[in-house]
């Protein structure tokens, strides 16, 4: 069953491993995009200040793929892992608020890393009445910034042998179309997409073999 839940950003950022009960875990967009910014302090990256007052809304995001917490199929990987070909998972997302949402951002990222979360993919401007992507997907006039490698492109799983991530996908929905070329600098990327996230959902899966 899909609910949306609504209440005020809290001024906590914190975006901690566990997912809690789902009335403890509404966190702001705003606020997890911030942590992971801020996470990102192999790149330098700092967070931006944020307004707390924003009312944010939790959506659920799906894909027929994998289950949220479960593992992720190899072709979702790199290719030094068998059968990985590092294609992008479905998506599939609903109960954004559609009254104020005029697109949608993904960001992908690992928190797992040695040298702290790696964001592997960052799009934007994806329609706003967008409500899945499907495998292998870049939609049009969608726009990809510079992830962890700076690269603009999606960087698939492949933590070192051993070890085993965890690969989030976070759907944000925003409340226009960001002023974003192709390129844009991941810091800016995503403090854009922080300042204008009006919703968020995230699903996420696990890869390695640890």
């Amino acid at each position: 069953m899909n609910t949306t839940n609504r209440r005020r950003a809290p001024a906590t950022q914190g975006d901690g491993p566990p997912r809690p009960p789902r009335a403890a875990r509404a966190l702001t967009a705003a606020a997890t995009t911030v942590a992971l910014v801020g996470s990102v302090s192999g790149c330098g990256l700092t967070g931006p200040a944020m307004n707390s007052g924003v009312e944010i809304t939790e959506f659920t995001v799906t894909s027929p793929a994998f289950h949220d917490g479960k593992e992720l199929p190899a072709r979702f990987a790199c290719p030094k892992y068998p059968g990985g070909q590092g294609r992008t998972p479905p998506l599939r997302w609903s109960g954004a608020p559609s009254r104020t949402t005029r697109a949608f951002a993904i960001v992908m990222d690992d928190p797992d890393g040695s040298k702290g979360a790696h964001v592997g993919w960052v799009i934007v401007n994806i329609d706003g009445t967008t409500t899945e992507l499907v495998e292998g997907a870049r939609p049009e006039k969608a726009v990809e910034a510079l992830n962890t490698s700076k690269k603009t492109t999606y960087v698939p799983p492949c933590p070192p042998r051993g070890e085993r991530h965890r690969y989030r996908f976070t759907v944000y929905a925003l409340s226009e179309r960001l002023a974003l070329r192709q390129g844009a600098p991941l810091k800016e990327a995503l403090s854009t997409i922080a300042e204008h996230t009006v919703g968020r959902g995230r699903i996420t899966g696990y890869f390695g073999d640890a």
